[in-house]
């Protein structure tokens, strides 16, 4: 598809929407139904187990990932540009106006937290970083990063909840790390596996792919969710790993 919208206009684009949603959030979300949602308990917090969203957030990504592995890279360039066209200024429009806000987050409840109402959704981080991916690596990468994502990020979240006693980086824990790396490494092998990559050596790569997933979870770059970090992180790390080993064609 050659009208692909524009592909560094766009990135222009999406950079100005994060600048906005990420300036005086407190302002533009309505501090009154914060409380209320807090103390009600209708949105979930961070620390909580959240099994809703986690699922949300794979099968989610499992789907775009099997999208993106069907069709033509610019194909998947052209709907990710017209999810980020459509999803992000309508985020930054909802932090502007509390009463857009209040009504969103009634309706997306059972999947949003409480530290969204006034900051931009995972939604938009999401779409950006699988923009990222798929424009600037071999479409393997681009699909295996994100399928870590999909998969290791809740298991890093739900055993951090529940085990997360040794903090090793801000929030995050030597459980839930763990739990990522054991989840990524299977994510890897069983892609290697299926794909035909690398099999003379599935032992160490998927090692080594479940090490270069576990330590993208762990990145935490201030004011950008994991959901735009970790698949770039993880999909510079595989590029590494697959030219290493010959995993390119």
């Amino acid at each position: 598809m050659s009208g692909i919208l524009g592909i560094l206009p766009l990135s222009e684009f999406i950079w100005r929407g994060f600048s906005l949603g990420s300036r005086q959030n407190a302002d533009a979300a309505s501090s009154v139904f914060r409380d209320r949602a807090l103390s009600t308990m209708e949105l979930k917090l961070r620390t909580d187990l959240h099994l809703a969203r986690k699922l949300w957030h794979i099968v989610g990504i499992v789907c775009m990932a099997a999208l993106i592995d069907h069709i033509p890279k610019m194909d998947s360039l052209f709907y990710l540009s017209l999810g980020a066209i459509i999803v992000i200024p309508f985020d930054v429009l909802r932090l502007k106006r509390s009463d857009l806000n209040h009504r969103i987050v009634q309706f997306f409840k059972s999947i949003i937290r409480i530290e969204e109402v006034g900051t931009l959704s995972g939604t938009s981080f999401l779409i950006v970083g699988t923009f990222v991916v798929v424009l600037l690596f071999p479409k393997n990468i681009a699909i295996l990063s994100i399928l870590l994502l999909a998969f290791g990020d809740p298991a890093s979240s739900i055993f951090g909840v529940l085990f997360g006693k040794d903090k090793i980086w801000g929030r995050k824990s030597l459980q839930g790390a763990l739990a990522c790396f054991t989840v990524c490494t299977v994510v890897c092998a069983v892609y290697f596996l299926t794909h035909n990559v690398m099999v003379e050596r599935i032992v160490l790569v998927s090692i080594l792919g479940g090490l270069i997933g576990a330590l993208s979870e762990l990145v935490q770059i201030r004011k950008f969710d994991d959901n735009m970090t970790f698949p770039i992180f993880a999909a510079l790390g595989l590029w590494f790993l697959f030219t290493l080993f010959g995993g390119f064609p």
